[in-house]
């Protein structure tokens, strides 16, 4: 989803170098006062953009001239300035504190306006950082704030942002309205290039709710009210969004002419976020025509991309993380060697005033308490300091979670694709079952950075999307009926995953041997605690197990060397029986509960 508006700088442009030098000629030439303040809004006009990096100085230093003589709302617009710079560099909660200061200003200078805009770009920050209910809280405000003054421009920019956020909520109702509200108001106002932003936000939630006629229909709405040159990078958005389109219903022609003018326009524009996309949408739009070399081509030129922007934006946090750190620890190291020089003279007093045993007894009880209290406040706030450090390295954690799904499902794509083009029904039967592996470890980590326990697997979710997953794989959705019966525990992910590995194993095997001919049966899994011990069944209906059979024509032997090999080192007891069926019963020893 885009933004229509991301602040109040109306009208930004990009200046040639010779009119950056007027300004900074101006500027020298200007007394250092607030009569500088004009021209270093037009530099930051210029920069806050384009070269956030020049325009933190230009902010910073309009702050300190704010601050020694301007009044509360160019304070506030100092302080939003900023935070608009250290968004630009990906610096979002360097961003947030001058927010929040510039909220402060605006609310002591009685302007309902600016009140309303900080809130927005208050709301923003939460947004990039993923803490929905905030920016919601955020977004409501500042709607109703520009509700107040009617100003139907912000009340359009804030409707699209509520829109963004009830979209990742997945409200696509809610979504919708908003952006519709939001396209209507900008076509009154005669902003129709804004307005083809909305179209595109409307069309791409349209979309997830399976209306791919009307989402087209509207995407080219848009496309028509953006000229080329005005705002390359949404254009090359709504280009690359048609093309995908396109493709998904079969207009193979259509598909590739719309993706590759939105790669051409996006690279031009240095969008790399739409590159990526497109890459990814031409990967799937070959896979799905057969063109398994092209489509490898693209899948590995997004995963290139999607690493180099996930390295950059990494990068960043982890350099805000050590300032934030190195400041800390220094503010500790004073705290304390505030209070040893305190003590120590308080210790001096006390040898001078030793005639007034007294007086020195009720002070040394009035420092005694002032200290216990202040040290009390400097453990709250070291706690708060560990708190937040835990909080990031949560962060850090959820994104490895993260990438390593992402890497074990490009794995599984590339196994797809080669499997593809093999002819050999065994090795072709062998790539499929290791890329039903993959998958099976991919969903743990994909459960795990998705939950709010990242050392945990919730197993009763998981077994639960294992099972109909390779159900599905087999096409066996509509003739095996699945029976579950798991206790709801939350296993280490040192136990979880070879567990999914021996579960993928004999679902795997129960699909492939147990109902010749495709029959219909019933599959039934179960999972308890029972003391020390963790106790696994799989069983079936389905034609029974025959110890005795030779099965080398059809099996290398893999899967059940791999049981044999985990089993081992979950130490755990395993049989195969026969009972109406095939029944896999498994007693684990070596298992660890989630903490």
């Amino acid at each position: 989803m885009r933004s229509i508006l991301v602040t109040f700088l109306m009208g930004c442009s990009v200046l040639s170098s010779a009119q950056l030098d007027s300004l900074l000629s101006v500027l020298r030439m200007t007394p250092s006062d607030t009569a500088q303040l004009p021209v270093l809004t037009e530099l930051l006009r210029a920069t806050v953009f384009t070269d956030p990096d020049s325009g933190l100085y230009f902010a910073e230093r309009y702050r300190m001239v704010a601050e020694k003589g301007g009044t509360e709302l160019q304070r506030g617009m100092g302080h939003n300035f900023t935070g608009m710079c250290h968004t630009g560099l990906g610096e979002h909660d360097r961003a947030l504190e001058h927010y929040l200061q510039a909220l402060q200003h605006f609310e002591k200078g009685g302007d309902p306006w600016y009140e309303a805009m900080a809130h927005n770009n208050i709301g923003s920050v939460h947004e990039k950082q993923k803490r929905w209910d905030r920016s919601m809280a955020e977004f409501t405000m500042a709607l109703d704030g520009f509700n107040a003054i009617n100003d139907t421009v912000w009340v359009a920019n804030v409707s699209n942002n509520l829109g963004n956020i009830h979209f990742e909520l997945l409200e696509y109702d809610r979504a919708v309205e908003r952006y519709r509200a939001a396209e209507r108001i900008l076509v009154q106002a005669g902003m129709e290039v804004y307005a083809g932003n909305a179209r595109m936000n409307l069309a791409n939630v349209l979309d997830s709710q399976g209306l791919k006629s009307e989402a087209m229909r509207v995407m080219r709405s848009a496309l028509a009210v953006m000229p080329v040159g005005e705002d390359d990078h949404s254009r090359a958005g709504v280009l690359s969004n048609l093309g995908r389109l396109h493709s998904e219903v079969g207009d193979q022609d259509s598909a590739l002419y719309f993706l590759r003018q939105g790669m051409a326009l996006a690279a031009q524009s240095q969008a790399m976020a739409v590159v990526a996309n497109i890459h990814a949408y031409l990967g799937a739009h070959f896979e799905r025509n057969q063109r398994f070399d092209s489509a490898l081509f693209h899948h590995k030129r997004w995963s290139a991309l999607n690493d180099s922007m996930f390295n950059s934006e990494r990068s960043a946090q982890i350099t805000e993380m050590q300032e934030k750190y190195d400041s800390g620890r220094k503010d500790m190291l004073l705290a304390e060697n505030k209070a040893q020089l305190e003590q120590r003279s308080l210790t001096i007093k006390a040898i001078a005033a030793g005639a007034a045993l007294v007086l020195l007894a009720a002070l040394f009880a009035f420092r005694a308490y002032r200290i216990k209290k202040r040290t009390s406040e400097e453990l709250a706030r070291k706690n708060a300091v560990i708190d937040e450090q835990l909080k990031e390295k949560e962060l850090l954690l959820r994104e490895i979670h993260h990438r390593v799904k992402n890497n074990l499902q490009t794995v599984s794509s590339l196994l797809s694709i080669q499997g593809r083009g093999i002819a050999d029904p065994t090795a072709k039967q062998a790539v499929n079952d290791s890329r039903l592996r993959v998958k099976s470890m991919a969903l743990i980590h994909q459960d795990l950075y998705r939950d709010g326990d990242l050392t945990g697997v919730q197993m009763k979710e998981y077994v639960e999307k294992l099972a109909t997953s390779l159900i599905s794989s087999y096409d066996r959705a509509d003739s095996v009926q699945l029976q579950l019966a798991i206790e709801d525990l939350s296993l280490d992910v040192d136990t979880a995953v070879p567990l999914g590995l021996i579960l993928n194993e004999l679902i795997t095997n129960t699909l492939k041997y147990a109902w010749p001919d495709a029959a219909e049966g019933v599959l039934a899994i179960g999972m308890t605690t029972s003391g020390d011990a963790l106790r696994i069944s799989v069983r079936d209906n389905g034609i029974g197990y025959d110890p005795d059979a030779d099965r080398s024509a059809d099996s290398t032997g893999f899967g059940l060397g791999m049981i044999k090999t985990f089993a081992s080192k979950l130490k755990a007891e395993w049989s195969i029986r026969n009972e109406n069926g095939t029944v896999v019963d498994m007693i684990v020893r070596n298992f660890k509960l989630a903490r």
